[in-house]
């Protein structure tokens, strides 16, 4: 069954708590430590203004609704805050929509704790108010292309892609998932080269191909410091020029993932001097937005003075490859959400959470619809969207859609090569993903991913 729209919550009316008298002595960069997960820390002292300038520009929401007022939100001195961290590849000519990274995190100011759970790609989920089945980083990508539609007819815009993965999260996860913090992949990697680096344990060697074709690059087993190139391949890292042996799974690239947020952590903390400081506040706010208040940001900091990479909980999603999506136990899912509703400090859903991604629900549900796929979530008209419904007995006023119209607009590239990738040998490797197909469908190479 498909859960009611998340209805978006008023934001919190509380008076700013007092400003603390002591500053840390030493210079935290919350923004860097966001370019993979966390506002782990912030610039205080004489770095406050240059940091005022980045927010200004961090902070300019461009998922926010035509209708939603423009509000300041207060930050809550003891209220955890409950986001979702969303890597998108926007490189010109290599880039799509889907979103390559997305971690949701809940920071908890009282025990200075971040709890976060990567989810795979591929993870199974349903989209409320929509039809069907989709992966979760393709979700991003259709609320997208529904927004692009609605201003091409010039509709109201009622729906984008952060809009629409938040309410999917919060579906799946039981808790509300307010905020976000976006990157890209450029910023990703100037950042990590303005940081002068970061110390990662490489698993084993990785051979791969970087978005120009032909140009290969390696990384040999072991403790070294990765510049931000090499950074992200090794957190990106998929396909291997050695073979299908060589490859690694959603799985692997999760686990890198958090190894890099630790990393990058652990390197912010130890970072002096103003002029550092200024570079890497500089170049994050070219390639970082976010929803959350100017506020909330320093509050965070603040409350967060003493964080170290320690601090960081990972919560184990347990997933499996069940083709063509990614699938959690039910006794992981329930731990995670168990976890996260723990944190944010809620008692738990009051409506029923969606199982699409759970593992014995799905697998029954994915013989059940073999070989009927679902069709792409369509724009909404401007005034309500459409729940999912099962065929009526009786007609309807509507004439029925077409159950493969594409929500994409001619005009709005994919970036995918589209060429056949076939599936690996290897039964815990997923495939590369698709954009926004139905789902179950055949999956395509993802051209550049590895870069």
């Amino acid at each position: 069954m498909q859960a009611k729209n998340d209805k978006p919550q008023a934001p919190a009316k509380q008076p700013r708590k007092r400003k603390r008298g002591q500053r840390s002595k030493r210079m935290y960069l919350l923004l860097a430590g966001c370019l993979f997960l966390c506002l782990l820390a912030v610039g205080a002292g004489f770095a406050l203004n240059q940091l005022d300038k980045t927010l200004d520009v961090v902070t300019v929401d461009p998922y926010k609704l035509p209708d939603q007022p423009v509000v300041e939100k207060p930050y809550e001195q003891k209220k955890s805050i409950a986001f979702a961290i969303v890597g998108v590849d926007t490189r010109k000519n290599i880039g799509m929509l889907n979103t390559d990274v997305l971690v949701v995190a809940v920071a908890n100011p009282v025990t200075q704790k971040l709890s976060m759970v990567s989810l795979p790609r591929d993870t199974r989920v349903q989209i409320p108010g929509y039809p069907g089945y989709h992966k979760v980083n393709e979700v991003f990508a259709l609320g997208e292309n529904i927004r692009k539609d609605a201003e091409i007819k010039g509709k109201p815009v009622t729906e984008n892609g952060m809009t629409m993965l938040k309410k999917t999260l919060n579906h799946m996860l039981g808790i509300s998932v307010e905020h976000y913090v976006q990157l890209d992949f450029e910023g990703f990697t100037a950042v990590i080269d303005k940081l002068g680096g970061i110390t990662v344990d490489v698993d084993r060697d990785l051979v791969y191909e970087l978005p120009k074709q032909g140009v290969y690059r390696s990384l040999k087993k072991g403790k070294q410091l990765l510049n931000g190139e090499q950074a992200l391949g090794f957190v990106r890292h998929r396909i291997d020029r050695r073979g299908d042996a060589y490859n690694s799974s959603d799985f692997d690239r999760n686990r890198r993932q958090q190894q890099v947020i630790r990393a990058v952590a652990e390197k912010s903390m130890s970072m002096d001097g103003l002029s550092s400081l200024t570079a890497v506040l500089d170049t994050v706010g070219q390639h970082i937005k976010t929803d959350l208040s100017k506020d909330q940001i320093k509050g965070l900091a603040l409350d967060f003075a003493s964080f170290s990479s320690s601090n960081m909980v990972t919560l184990d999603n347990g997933a499996i490859w069940s083709s063509p999506y990614s699938l959690w136990p039910r006794e992981n899912m329930q731990a995670v959400r168990t976890a996260l509703q723990t944190e944010v400090g809620a008692a738990g859903p009051g409506e029923q959470l969606s199982d699409a991604a759970v593992a014995e629900v799905a697998k029954v549900e994915m013989k059940a619809e073999k070989r009927t796929p679902a069709p792409n979530p369509k724009p909404t008209t401007g005034t309500k969207e459409q729940p999912k419904t099962q065929k009526p007995a009786t007609p309807s006023n509507k004439a029925p859609e077409p159950t493969q119209e594409p929500v994409t607009p001619p005009t709005v590239p994919d970036g995918n090569g589209g060429e056949p990738n076939p599936e690996p040998s290897d039964s815990n490797m997923p495939p590369p993903d698709i954009l926004a197909p139905p789902a179950p469908a055949t999956d395509s190479a993802d051209i550049g991913q590895t870069g």
